[in-house]
């Protein structure tokens, strides 16, 4: 399978220029330079969170009952906020040439010196699929374990979090990690001065950036445009300038731990092209220490998917695995903390049901309490032993997001008959069907987005110029049930979304739009 191309024209607005494929030798030239690397100065990250709406069943004296982050009142809040920090143009590419050319098959190579050791890390990786023509998805991991489960057939799996992991990562043994993997006593000057620039970076927030109602101000930003810039300041000299002026503040890295009364820096920041591949890195020792440890002396099956650890055991081994998986990555070999509360065990046993004996899941508290038919959840999927399902939230979040695109039409529709002074109504119902329902599973190609670059005319004016980028539509979260339910054989998957064009239908109904209405 080929190794995807470490280049990328990222299309994001930074502090520098946006950087088009046409530059990719030139910029080739200068990442793939040790010597240029050893001297680059590495600019500010920008910052900004991205907030995920959960529902989560809690307990209280009155039962069980859902709570959103949007409620009012007691309770446990259930938003995540996860913070991303994401580098300059030219940094970007920094980052993914180390990344793709010289850090990953270096990794690579590291962990198939143990055999059976690949088998089990996951994440960030492209291994090859089954089927021949793709890499394994998390549908195939999540398959493998499942399959485990079934071949042992009594057995308990058990599912565990690191708390808060690329903000507390340790950067000494990182660095240890990092001159493992490369074979030397000392970085070379080049990997240094990218070690530096990811553990002691600096950043400004994206919302310091906004300036005019809550917003960026694109009268400015346009008349960057016209001088062939497009970033959020003019040059590095505007940049500095402003800098100067305390417009704006360059913060340094936010993540601290203290220890025997000294604070110490620790943490990696989420985004950057290469953050995923120094988690795996920095995991190596771990992984290496649970798989001698755990799957050869104790035959514990090891999963582990970035920060989510998953084993698979007899029931009399629990405890000695959550006490070793414990002590191992909150030692000197990671110094990681465990989400307790985010520790799932599930126990498989055989039942009979009308006759017939199936694999039967129960929940298992801490306190060794069984409720019984309870999945186990892993990588977006509900295993009940004798069925594999969706999670609930993620066909939940499927009817959300199609409620919502229907209602946005609708507020749209309403603006456009009061823009236009018109009485008529109408819904462009192709990106719907396309989206959220089965006439979006097939594949296919759809016409030309138009985009802009930035062009040079012949009076030497830059301009933009519309330019049409092909689309191919991947299909939808059908398309996906639909592969799912194939490759794990459980077609009990598609029955999960088996009434989505009627709902599509009811709810497009609802809003009475012109050419719905039936004659």
């Amino acid at each position: 399978m080929e190794n995807k191309d470490w280049f990328k024209a990222r299309g994001y607005r930074h502090i520098d220029n946006k950087i088009t494929f046409s530059e990719k030798r030139l910029i080739q030239k200068s990442v793939s330079n040790p010597r240029c690397i050893a001297k680059h100065a590495f600019l500010p990250l920008i910052y900004k969170t991205i907030n995920e709406r959960k529902y989560k069943k809690l307990k209280d004296g009155d039962g069980v009952y859902y709570r959103s982050h949007s409620d009012r009142g007691t309770g446990e809040s259930t938003k995540k906020v996860r913070p991303i920090h994401y580098a300059c143009h030219l940094d970007a590419q920094i980052y993914s040439y180390y990344n793709h050319k010289i850090l990953n098959p270096a990794y690579e190579s590291l962990i198939k010196n143990t055999s059976g050791l690949s088998d089990c890390i996951s994440a960030y990786r492209s291994i090859p699929a089954p089927e021949g023509f793709r890499s394994k998805s998390n549908v195939h991991f999540a398959k493998d374990v499942f399959d485990e489960v079934r071949k042992r057939g009594e057995c308990i799996a058990i599912a565990i979090d690191v708390k808060s992991f690329f903000s507390t990562l340790d950067h000494k043994i990182l660095l240890e990690r990092w001159k493992e993997v490369l074979g030397v006593s000392f970085l070379p000057p080049d990997h240094f001065n990218l070690y530096k620039s990811i553990t002691r970076f600096r950043y400004l927030r994206l919302n310091d950036l906004r300036t005019v109602k809550g917003g960026f101000d694109e009268r400015e930003i346009a008349n960057y445009q016209k001088n062939g810039v497009d970033a959020f300041f003019r040059s590095m000299t505007d940049f500095r300038e402003r800098l100067k002026a305390k417009e704006f503040i360059v913060r340094k890295n936010q993540f601290h731990k203290s220890e025997n009364g000294k604070r110490y820096l620790i943490g990696i920041p989420q985004g950057l092209p290469i953050s995923a591949l120094l988690a795996n890195i920095y995991m190596y020792r771990f992984d290496l220490e649970v798989y001698n440890e755990l799957s050869l002396e104790q035959n514990v099956f090891y999963r582990r998917y970035s920060d989510d650890i998953v084993l698979v055991c007899s029931i009399n081994q629990r405890e000695y695995v959550e006490n070793f998986i414990r002590d191992t990555i909150e030692g000197e070999l990671a110094k990681l903390k465990l989400s307790e509360t985010k520790t799932e065990r599930t126990v498989f046993r055989e039942f009979r049901v009308g006759g017939k004996a199936r694999l039967q899941s129960s929940a298992l508290s801490k306190g060794g309490e069984e409720t019984f038919n309870i999945p186990f959840n892993y990588l977006g999927f509900q295993f009940y032993g004798y069925q594999t399902l969706i999670k609930n939230n993620r066909v939940s979040n499927f009817y959300r997001r199609m409620k919502r695109a229907v209602r946005v039409q609708h507020l749209k529709a309403e603006k456009a008959k009061e823009k236009y002074l018109t009485e008529s109504k109408t819904i462009y119902k192709a990106r719907l069907f396309r989206l959220f329902s089965y006439k979006g599973i097939k594949k296919r190609e759809l016409p030309r987005r138009s985009r802009y670059i930035l062009t040079k005319s012949r009076l030497g004016y830059w301009e933009r110029k519309t330019n049409g980028i092909p689309r191919r539509h991947r299909g939808n979260a059908l398309k996906y049930a639909q592969n799912a339910a194939d490759i794990m054989g459980a077609p009990e998957i598609n029955r999960q979304y088996r009434n989505h064009f009627k709902i599509l239908q009811k709810t497009i109904k609802r809003y009475n739009f012109d050419n719905c209405k039936k004659d």
